[in-house]
């Protein structure tokens, strides 16, 4: 019998950020940062070449000026939604608590709670790709409601169509208590021993 040898298994969230991981390519991941510095925040993407989208987002100061410009979109700063204060500090906490102003905002911003990524994921770089599924998810609420200032990553929000209308029953359905009896199965009483059903024997149908 051997000992210490690791089952050849995943867990689930493993394996659901091997598949998260899958659908950011170099490509894709260059897209986020394009759309986060130049078509939102009016930044040069050549000041930023040396810096990777996670390292750029890690201290929370850009994804904090993010909302902010998406704040400003809805109104700007009023009793709803407030803008988000930040600063430039190389203190962790100072960057954890800028990180989680960023993912309040997105919440109430309409990000589903499974598209959202918790702080560790980018501080500690432990899940990249639910990052970048967070960002995507905000540039389609943005395009939504703003789709003249905000281009999309990807494809845009789908939107729900309303169910068709039912049509009414036709009259020789319709009886005094708005619904038929023979329509729901009552047969007016009829059983198997009225009907001479008998499982087992013969029917007589003489």
């Amino acid at each position: 019998m051997s000992y210490g040898i690791k089952p050849d298994v995943t867990s689930l969230d493993e394996d659901l950020k091997l598949l998260r991981s899958s659908k950011f390519s170099q490509e894709a991941i260059s897209d986020i940062k394009t759309w986060i510095l130049k078509s939102v925040l009016n930044l040069n993407l050549d000041d930023y070449n040396n810096v990777t989208l996670l390292e750029l987002l890690k201290d929370g100061t850009i994804l904090c000026k993010l909302a902010n410009e998406l704040i400003k979109q809805d109104g700007g700063d009023n009793d709803s939604i407030k803008l988000i204060k930040w600063k430039e500090s190389k203190m962790p906490f100072v960057q954890m608590e800028q990180i989680s102003n960023f993912l309040a905002f997105a919440r109430n911003y309409g990000v589903p709670e499974d598209e959202l990524f918790q702080t560790i994921d980018l501080y500690e770089e432990q899940d990249p790709a639910i990052v970048y599924q967070t960002l995507k998810s905000i540039s389609r609420y943005a395009n939504k409601k703003h789709p003249e200032r905000f281009p999309v990553i990807g494809p845009q929000l789908s939107t729900k169509r309303p169910r068709p209308p039912v049509k009414g029953k036709p009259k020789h359905l319709q009886s005094s208590g708005g619904w038929s009896s023979m329509e729901y199965g009552f047969m007016k009483g009829a059983s198997q021993s009225s009907e001479g059903v008998v499982f087992g024997q013969r029917r007589d149908i003489v």
